[in-house]
């Protein structure tokens, strides 16, 4: 999303940045005009540059966590409807969602037959055979988790009520003579779902642990028609052939979360603005960032003091989670810590 014009210091969270409550709504939603949701593959065989590949390993993780074990303990939460949908909205704005909407689960938006994202069973060949060999922080519990979902019970969406619904907003295209624009022309629709999918698999996964059942559903793994929510949800219409967002236009992904768990919903559009929003990027180059830090004055040396002799260097070979992997700790240890 561009820039803002005007300060959001008093705005509420919940409310976003995008002026939606000036919107018109409808009572009513004619789905039989909302074009069929396609899903995304994110693999470009032919195009063994595009970073379009490298993104498929993390949306099958995605996928392969939009469900799981729901906590036996239910959780306080507000018993006010709308508080429940102000508090859900307000972290996808938070996770800088464009728009978030929120419905009553229409069940014709219920695809008979649920899409599956097919890097899945990859993924899962994967963490049955291979040692975890990083470093990253946190590794051990993202792993733990992946697994736990691989191997939890096929379930369904068949008690669930409700639905939330995340657009993200795609930037303008590159440049063809823009630099790195070989490898991440035509991604801007994979890039936004899988915004969109980090936010919803979070949600849906938080919506879990407070004792509600949620899944999330995403452009490549969903049980759901995301365009038909995305129209009862109040973050799209139709015009023409193809969906269009208010403010935005049609160049957005999306991702929802399905749940048990009851909550306000809004009104589907009655008529789109006439204004746009400005795409991020618009008048700078992608390498360059967000903000003018070029017109930052520079030194050669910190102005902050930084006594290095005295700065501790331990190696990261000692963390005993590394030791564990590396064996250092005996067989089964290691075992434990695949």
């Amino acid at each position: 999303m561009g820039i803002a014009l005007r300060s959001n210091k008093r705005r509420p969270v919940h409310m976003g940045r995008l002026p939606l409550e000036t919107l018109s709504r409808a009572a009513t939603v004619d789905f039989d005009k909302v074009p069929s949701f396609e899903p995304l593959s994110y693999h470009r065989p032919n195009q063994p540059d595009s970073i379009v590949n490298a993104m498929g390993d993390h949306q099958a993780m995605l996928d392969a966590i939009r469900d799981g074990l729901i906590n036996k303990s239910v959780a306080d939460a507000p018993v006010e409807l709308v508080e429940r949908a102000n508090h859900l909205k307000a972290f996808g704005y938070f996770a800088d969602a464009s728009i978030v909407g929120a419905c009553a689960l229409p069940t014709n938006a219920i695809l008979p037959t649920p899409i599956r994202n097919p890097d899945i069973d990859r993924l899962a060949e994967d963490l049955r055979t291979r040692q975890t060999k990083t470093f990253a922080s946190g590794i051990d519990l993202i792993m733990a988790d992946l697994k736990e979902s691989m191997e939890a019970p096929p379930t369904t969406i068949s008690n669930h009520t409700h639905a939330l619904v995340f657009l993200y907003e795609h930037p303008r295209e590159p440049n063809k003579d823009e630099p790195g624009s070989d490898w991440i022309k035509d991604a801007s629709a994979h890039r936004s779902s899988l915004l969109a999918a980090e936010t919803a698999v979070v949600i849906a996964n938080y919506l879990r642990l407070l004792g509600h059942d949620a899944r999330a559903h995403t452009a490549s793994s969903s049980d759901v028609d995301l365009n038909r929510l995305a129209v009862a949800a109040g973050v799209a219409m139709v015009k023409g052939s193809e969906l269009e967002a208010p403010f935005i236009g049609s160049r957005y992904g999306v991702a929802a979360v399905t749940t048990s768990f009851e909550f306000a919903s809004d009104l589907p559009l009655a008529k789109l603005p006439k204004q746009q929003n400005e795409p991020a990027y618009a008048k700078r180059q992608f390498k360059d960032g967000a903000h003018p830090f070029e017109k930052l004055k520079r030194v050669d040396n910190p102005t902050t003091y930084i006594d290095e002799a005295r700065v501790p260097r331990v190696p990261k070979r000692t963390d005993m989670f590394s030791r564990a992997l590396f064996g250092d700790m005996g067989k089964p240890v290691q075992e434990g810590a695949k």
